[in-house]
């Protein structure tokens, strides 16, 4: 008896499907451009995340299966912490000296999880200067640029991972243990480990579908989350015992001096994750992440537990990104980034208060 309930419990799961919102006319377009090109360039954002390069890896690995040849360009190196998506070095660090010929001969182009050409840094204008035949985008951010020929954008998505997922479904793409892997990577970190609110049944679906298919979901996340480099979190201890709290302790900032970064022996990719952590506090809705770069330039990171929408807030600093979790980069001193943003923050969440109260939320 308890049997057949199992195996009808197990019945009614397996006819789930996945909520399919791509445009049916662009997977066709897609698979076109898939089956006529011949030479492929991928690219994705400066300092990139699990989410560029899984979809990097995956779509490669894809492509490769159909006998393209295929390269993967990238301004920044990949982080330590995912060089597993990269044990056979397929991800090359752009040098124009010795990359250049690849972009000027390719035939087909993949911009992956960005849509602005200034994110791209170095590998942006030779792009645009030598662009090929055909250039893709596929990304879900709401503040892309409509940059290519084939723009397939859906902000709802969870991750890119996620709608590269639905696309090699539709096209028949296989889900070889390679591209698994490569998008599970994707779709976990963009989620935060399945934490944050853009986390949906797609994302939990995709990620058991993915499991079926042999990805060891176990070290993926030992890779990602439980590898940190011991200076790191002696970094996050020093800036947790600095944090300062604003309105009414609402909003938790620190900042990252280049001087912080000299003295732990860390690069500015080894920051990544660190904007998140104060979210754990309780009563904390928002936390800010500021960090002065090389040049003199200001990078911050704000994150979002769900109360308040913060991408207005980052659009405030010429930056964009998701509700919950956005970004900028200003050419100012640190300090003066900070103190504009302790004077706006307050009227800020105010503002979204008064507005949510108009709502009804």
């Amino acid at each position: 008896m308890a049997h057949g309930l199992v195996e009808e419990k197990v019945n009614k799961i397996g006819e789930l499907r996945f909520h399919h919102y791509v445009a049916q006319a662009e997977v066709e377009q897609l698979g076109q451009i898939l089956k006529d090109g011949k030479r492929f360039i991928l690219t994705t954002h400066v300092n990139p995340d699990g989410d560029g390069l899984g979809c990097e890896v995956a779509l490669y690995h894809a492509l490769k299966s159909m006998g393209k040849e295929v390269h993967i360009l990238n301004h920044s190196p990949v982080p330590s912490l995912y060089q597993f998506l990269n044990r056979d070095g397929i991800i090359l660090q752009y040098d124009p000296n010795s990359h250049l010929p690849l972009i000027q001969q390719a035939d087909t182009g993949f911009v992956l999880d960005i849509g602005e050409w200034e994110r791209l840094r170095s590998v942006g204008p030779d792009l645009r200067r030598y662009r090929p035949r055909w250039l893709v985008c596929i990304d879900h951010h709401p503040s892309c640029s409509r940059i290519s020929d084939l723009d397939i954008i859906y902000t709802q998505a969870s991750s890119t991972g996620e709608i590269l997922f639905l696309l090699f479904e539709q096209l028949g793409i296989e889900f070889t243990l390679d591209i698994a892997t490569a998008l599970y990577t994707a779709i976990l970190t963009d989620t935060g480990g399945f934490r944050f609110t853009n986390t949906t049944v797609n994302s939990h679906y995709m990620a058991g579908f993915l499991i079926e298919r042999g990805v060891d979901h176990i070290q993926i996340y030992k890779d990602v989350y439980e590898n940190e480099k011991p200076a790191k979190i002696q970094l996050l201890a020093e800036l947790l015992s600095n944090m300062h709290f604003e309105c009414g302790r609402q909003v938790v900032w620190y900042a990252v001096t280049q001087e912080m970064l000299r003295r732990y022996g860390l690069k500015p990719e080894d920051t990544e994750g660190l904007a998140d952590f104060p979210r754990r506090i309780a009563g904390v809705e928002v936390s800010i992440l500021f960090m002065e770069l090389e040049d003199g330039a200001t990078k911050i990171s704000f994150r979002s537990t769900g109360k308040f929408v913060i991408h207005h807030l980052a659009q405030m600093f010429n930056g964009g990104g998701h509700p919950y979790a956005s970004g900028a980069i200003l050419r100012r001193p640190l300090q003066d980034v900070i103190a504009q943003f302790r004077r706006e923050i307050c009227k800020y969440l105010e503002a979204e208060r008064l507005q949510m109260e108009e709502k009804g939320v």
